[in-house]
C-alpha cells in the first residue's frame, strides 16, 4: 500500500491507498476507481457516497490534496469577487 499524498499522480488506484479500509470501499463501490477521479468529484458528489460522511470527505481532502469543493482542479488561487455598487 502507499501512503497518500497530495503528490500522488491521478492515475494511482483508490485500492493502493492507506486509507481506512470502509472509505476504500465505498469509493470503489461508488465507481471511484482513481486518486484523480476523487480530486475531480464535487464534495456534494462524495457526500452521496453511501457509509461516507464529513469526516471521510476531510481525510480524503487532507490526504489526497487539492480540495475540490466545486469539483475542478486548479491550482490558481480565485479572483475575489468584485462588489458591484452603483455611484449615485
Amino acid at each position: 500500500m502507499i501512503d497518500p499524498s497530495p503528490e500522488l499522480p491521478d492515475d494511482m488506484p483508490v485500492v493502493s491507498l492507506e486509507l481506512p479500509r470502509k472509505v476504500r470501499q465505498a469509493l470503489t463501490a461508488a465507481g471511484f476507481r482513481t486518486v484523480g477521479r476523487i480530486r475531480e468529484a464535487p464534495d456534494a458528489e462524495i457526500l452521496r457516497i453511501q457509509d461516507l460522511g464529513e469526516s471521510s470527505l476531510a481525510l480524503l481532502r487532507k490526504t489526497l490534496g487539492l480540495p475540490s469543493s466545486m469539483g475542478v482542479r486548479c491550482n490558481a488561487v480565485p479572483m475575489p469577487v468584485k462588489n458591484k455598487s452603483r455611484d449615485h
